[in-house]
């Protein structure tokens, strides 16, 4: 089949199928006489699980490991994509890791603007008293913790004097 109809049976760009070839992920396509990329069938399986991938996570480097590592049987197929897969979710859960701690950092920094008074110095860019010091943001960040793993009833109220490790916090 051409280009195109490959292409949009698959939802792609042609462009896209031809960054795959020129990435190595799909093998170079026949040329008609006319000049026109020709594919055969197996191209549609070659895409669906570049596309497959790429959901997940996997980069264009790692997709054509994984296409172009050695022919074996099934099981070692299986046992490099799941060496892939595991550093993958690795990573996954390292970034996921470090967007909980800016997480944090913005919800102590939204929460230092609404209560402290507004800087004199200037205008904000000018001056790094408009943003929260690395120890305010370490001192919410661990009172929140406590808070959240706190499981007394009582600590809404402001004179609790239940004794738990959340009221002592917030004393």
């Amino acid at each position: 089949m051409r280009i195109g109809e490959l292409a949009k049976s698959a939802g792609l760009a042609t462009s896209a199928l031809r960054y795959y070839e020129e990435a190595g992920l799909l093998p170079p396509a026949q040329r008609s006489a006319a000049g026109y990329r020709l594919y055969g069938d197996d191209a549609r399986g070659r895409l669906s699980f570049i596309r497959r991938a790429q959901a997940l996570g996997l980069s264009v480097s790692e997709i054509r490991a994984l296409i172009d590592g050695p022919r074996g049987d099934s099981a070692a197929d299986r046992s490099r994509l799941r060496h892939v897969v595991a550093h993958k979710l690795a990573e996954t859960e390292r970034r996921v890791s470090e967007l909980a701690e800016l997480k944090t950092e913005l919800e102590s920094l939204y929460l230092r603007l609404g209560q402290a008074q507004v800087p004199v110095c200037g205008h904000v860019g000018d001056c790094e008293c408009w943003l929260p010091t690395q120890e305010e943001v370490m001192a919410m960040t661990a009172e929140v913790q406590v808070v959240q793993a706190c499981d007394c009833s009582g600590c809404s109220d402001p004179d609790c004097d239940c004794g738990c490790d959340c009221c002592k916090v917030s004393v």
